[in-house]
């Protein structure tokens, strides 16, 4: 019995297993400890990390775990003859693997890549309120392939991260002290435009402050044979707000316009035009 015991231990069986135990409880460690230094650091300088360093770090230790484990994974495959000889061949026809799983692979590597280059780059950080092909929310985390973002109507979001180098992304929360909410409103051609403007830009201004050296604004988008297309411009200081300053927007000038009469003088030229 003795005897069988001791040849298992000698099996590359048991070592391989020791190798991928050693490389799991390594990460598990370095994990650990990486984390207790990003409390440490924010215990002392008695702040919590910016949204900067919180998604560089969070990288930097997924990063860290990752290639311990391919390490101690590649370790425990080389006590196996197979994996030897198998790993010269591979080694020897190197250009073409690496040509074939390029290919293979291209959509995964390219994520890949991109969610290193987001963590240290950072055009999004955690924390960030940004917009990626008309989808907005919050950014709650960046992984190697793919970021998740959580929409205002609460739902998660799973964007690939090849999409922040190929798509345009606007960051609402980076560069700014505010970013522009615009609400677009019909009126007729007959209606007097300046006072119109100057209601509107009275309901923005008293729905949104803008940030210092800023102003609200109302523009003449387009005219057309029977109506006048305007856009309001109001500040929103803080980027989760944009949605419910938009919707309050329409309202309030829905309101005005009824108030002024501008609708209904817009139904009478419609009538007329028909």
């Amino acid at each position: 019995m003795r005897l069988i015991a001791v040849a298992f231990y000698q099996t590359s069986w048991f070592k391989a297993i020791v190798y991928i135990v050693i490389a799991i409880v390594a990460a598990r460690v370095v994990d650990y400890l990486l984390a207790r230094r990003d409390r440490a650091m924010a215990k002392l300088l008695g702040k919590t990390p910016g949204r900067a360093d919180l998604t560089r770090y969070r990288m930097i230790r997924r990063l860290t775990v990752a290639a311990i484990l391919i390490v101690g994974v590649a370790m425990a495959l080389f006590q196996f003859p197979f994996f030897q000889t198998l790993s010269g061949a591979i080694l020897a026809s190197a250009a073409i693997i690496s040509g074939v799983i390029g290919i293979a692979a291209r959509a995964p590597l390219a994520n890949l890549v991109s969610g290193v280059m987001i963590t240290f780059s950072q055009p999004v950080r955690l924390g960030d309120y940004i917009s990626v092909d008309d989808v907005y929310g919050t950014v709650e985390e960046i992984r190697f392939t793919y970021t998740f973002i959580r929409t205002p109507d609460d739902r998660r979001v799973v964007i690939p991260n090849e999409a922040f180098a190929s798509q345009v992304v606007n960051n609402y929360s980076m560069g700014s002290t505010g970013s522009i909410v615009s609400v677009d409103f019909v009126v007729p051609l007959t209606s007097d435009v300046d006072e119109v403007r100057e209601s509107v830009l009275a309901i923005a201004d008293g729905l949104a402050t803008p940030p210092q050296g800023k102003s609200n604004s109302v523009t003449v988008q387009e005219l057309g044979a029977d109506d006048v297309i305007l856009r309001a411009h109001a500040w929103a200081v803080e980027p989760h707000s944009r949605r419910d300053l938009a919707s309050d927007l329409r309202a309030a000038i829905l309101r005005r316009l009824r108030a002024d009469g501008v609708l209904g003088a817009a139904r009478e030229a419609n009538g007329a035009a028909g």
